[in-house]
């Protein structure tokens, strides 16, 4: 699902280019810390050191995104957190992650991945800006990879976003749906709200959407119905438009709309971990 033969080649791409950088930077939604690098990542960058940046934390709920924090420490991953819509993309690059790259040489370099919409594209683009250098064929480096120079000391690869080779787990779909790292257009959009709302409201209550909606109930169709016709989504009939009014909860609550939240915690996942190994 969602896994064209390009993203193959993306990942054959990375794979490819690691021995030519000094570090991953892994860019995760900070809503979905796990769930967001799922992505066979051991595998994928093997012993690479890797960064870990938590974007979207000013989406995230703050008390999950701190014990978030200490988990990946244990690991011994170095992690950071950011919003990067609103930070300076390259003083982040060459003040808070330049430091932390081991490298025998004067002259970093590292690669920026994550999947869909956890920020990477506005990042890069952003690197593009008129005070960055676009370089094709820079010498030591292998031609025709495209390298972003930020500095005379850092330089960035540009790489194609990775997704998921499967997504079978309904609880994977609904985290990455309640994010907006899933096309909403080839969901059933309907099923997708009742999940991502059920997911929301046994976390926080439904007592976080009561401004939306005139009534406080946790059923999701009732909320649906609700929600859409305050909205006015109505069809050539007069009748109710669910699908529009789902599209549109789903994706307001990703673009942060209805307050910060957090689909997942360091506890659940370390539980989750323990039950696969036990199946093995």
């Amino acid at each position: 699902m969602w896994y064209p033969g390009h993203i193959e080649k993306a990942k054959k791409n990375i794979q490819k280019h690691l021995k030519i950088v000094d570090a991953i930077v892994e860019l995760v939604d900070a809503r979905i810390p796990y769930t967001s690098r799922a992505y066979e990542y051991e595998k994928l960058f093997g012993n690479k050191q890797r960064i870990l940046v938590l974007n979207k934390e000013d989406l995230a709920d703050p008390a999950i995104t701190s014990r978030w924090q200490k988990y990946f420490l244990k690991g011994n991953v170095p992690i950071l957190k950011i919003n990067l819509k609103s930070a300076d993309a390259r003083r982040f690059l060459t003040k808070k992650v330049f430091p932390l790259i081991k490298s025998r040489y004067a002259e970093k370099r590292i690669m920026i991945v994550g999947i869909p919409n956890v920020g990477k594209s506005t990042f890069i683009n952003r690197l593009k800006g008129k005070k960055s250098l676009v370089v094709g064929n820079t010498p030591g480096v292998t031609r025709g990879v495209q390298w972003i120079t930020v500095s005379k000391q850092l330089m960035v690869l540009d790489t194609p976003g990775i997704l998921y080779t499967r997504l079978h787990s309904p609880s994977i779909i609904t985290k990455l749906a309640a994010v907006g790292s899933l096309p909403l257009e080839k969901l059933d959009i309907l099923e997708a709200f009742r999940d991502v709302f059920t997911l929301l409201t046994e976390r926080y209550g439904t007592a976080v959407l009561s401004g939306l909606i005139d009534i406080n109930t946790d059923d999701p169709f009732e909320f649906l119905e609700n929600f859409t016709e305050k909205r006015r989504f109505l069809q050539s009939r007069g009748e109710l438009n669910l699908e529009r009014g789902a599209f549109a909860f789903l994706r307001e609550l990703a673009n942060g709309k209805f307050g910060r939240f957090s689909y997942e915690t360091p506890e659940e996942i370390e539980q989750l971990v323990s039950q696969k190994k036990e199946k093995q």
